[in-house]
């Protein structure tokens, strides 16, 4: 079950048999999610638990021109679920949400440990899964660098 925010939190632990969230949203709300569960009587850490990290291979240029793409983000479950005319999400972004944080939380960087650490500290916290996103227009820059850069490091580091 998909969750963004304490309530959400709380009923995924209780009704799913898993979890689908954020950085952000784990750290902040991981507690409502393992009370839930064991509300329901279930064990939290045998339930698998998928963080969608969002990245920038590249510098601050590359992540804000990604983030462009995303700015809807920070506010998609908040304010903006219940728009259903994509144009109006955009521009409504555009106005409430500075680039800068939408991006602030990413790792951002050609450096494959900062990138190590981030999925590192995730994997510490609880995640079973981590799905790699990105909004960066060169995709095959990412995958290349995960694959070569990150994802063996990982691998040695777990």
């Amino acid at each position: 079950m998909a969750a963004n925010g304490p309530k959400a939190m709380r009923r995924a632990g209780q009704y799913g048999d898993g979890l689908i969230t954020d950085p952000k949203t784990w750290k902040q709300h991981k507690g409502e999610y393992e009370s839930g569960a064991r509300a329901a009587g279930k064990d939290p850490s045998q339930m698998p638990v998928l963080i969608e990290q969002y990245v920038i291979v590249g510098d601050q240029k590359d992540a804000e021109s990604a983030a462009q793409l995303w700015r809807f983000g920070p506010n998609a479950f908040k304010t903006y679920y219940n728009i259903r005319d994509p144009q109006t999400i955009q521009q409504r972004a555009e106005a409430e949400i500075p680039l800068a944080k939408v991006f602030g939380e990413w790792p951002v960087s050609t450096d494959p440990n900062l990138h190590i650490k981030a999925l590192t500290d995730l994997f510490k916290s609880g995640a079973s899964i981590v799905n790699i996103h990105t909004g960066q227009s060169d995709q095959k820059r990412v995958i290349e660098f995960y694959g070569k850069e990150v994802l063996p490091q990982l691998k040695r580091v777990s």
